[in-house]
């Protein structure tokens, strides 16, 4: 009875369904109701499982208990937040129809060489779009995405679901084209708890493991730009002992010590001895070692 007379308020058309300017214009008030909704059209599509692009009343309701939505005691009839909210031109279905402001594609160039530099990747953005502080609006923030991400419902992500979150949910286009980094930081976090193993085996990312799974993402995003980087001479996706070399002053740059051999190192990283350094190797020792250009700061 709660749910349907959430989704009366709501419905400002009496149409008995919910379209998303509806959806978004009640933000407030389903904030009032339990629970804080940080990417509405996601969330509205997610809801709208016919994907004829209105929330059915069942489908709402459905929603509304699995989330365990609660009528506060000094609930009002007072619609008019509703109806101003439409009038003053909020217009969720324009922007969710457009694509909601989604970055631009960057594809591996010739050679496999990344097309994107240091200086033209929009860090804030990635930082905020991957929330993996401590804090309790990223915890809010992660608790959704998650439930955004799991498609199929077993809170269980697999590395599939990861790549199409990343695409079509966080909207990276330029970290969802660096598979090297993906798929890195996710064979990390699947086994970063090892007391909440999936049922459905160890190649899936649990609930409790989703936040190192966001941190790793950036980590490995940015060493992967700081290896493409080092990758001049022939853009093969693989580091030459020449390369490395070359790179010395910039490495230092990035936090390798002074006084290190980058030869002796060099070999070091190169753990299969074939005289290349793969993206693999280079991403374990960065990591070891703080590699970084601090792009998050």
């Amino acid at each position: 009875i709660n749910a349907e007379y959430m989704g009366d308020r709501i419905d400002s058309s009496d149409d008995r369904r919910l379209s998303l300017d509806e959806f978004t214009v009640a933000l407030e008030l389903i904030k009032a109701w339990g629970i804080t909704v940080f990417y509405p059209e996601l969330q509205f599509k997610r809801i709208d499982k016919d994907g004829h692009g209105m929330i059915l009343f069942s489908e709402f309701c459905e929603w509304a208990i699995a989330k365990n939505l609660d009528l506060v005691e000094d609930d009002d009839d007072d619609d008019d937040v509703f109806q101003s909210g439409v009038a003053a031109g909020h217009s969720a279905e324009s922007t969710y129809r457009a694509g909601g402001g989604r970055m631009k594609a960057a594809r591996p160039g010739r050679g496999g060489h990344y097309s994107q530099t240091h200086s033209t990747i929009d860090w804030a953005k990635i930082a905020k779009r991957l929330p993996s502080s401590r804090s309790s609006t990223d915890y809010a923030k992660r608790t959704e995405l998650f439930d955004l991400f799991d498609v199929n419902g077993n809170n269980y992500i697999s590395l599939a679901e990861t790549d199409k979150g990343l695409r079509d949910i966080v909207m990276l286009d330029g970290l969802f084209d660096c598979k090297p980094a993906i798929m890195r930081a996710f064979q990390t976090a699947k086994t970063a708890n090892p007391n909440s193993r999936a049922e459905l085996g160890d190649d899936y990312v649990t609930r409790s493991e989703f936040r190192v799974l966001l941190e790793y993402l950036k980590r490995y995003f940015e060493l992967f730009v700081l290896f493409d980087r080092l990758d001049g001479i022939d853009n093969d996706r693989r580091l030459s002992l020449e390369e490395f070399l070359e790179g010395a002053t910039q490495l230092k740059e990035w936090g390798l010590q002074d006084g290190v051999d980058l030869e002796s190192e060099f070999r070091s990283i190169d753990k299969n001895g074939g005289g290349k350094i793969l993206f693999d190797e280079f991403a374990e020792w960065g990591i070891a070692k703080c590699i970084t250009a601090n792009s998050y700061n």
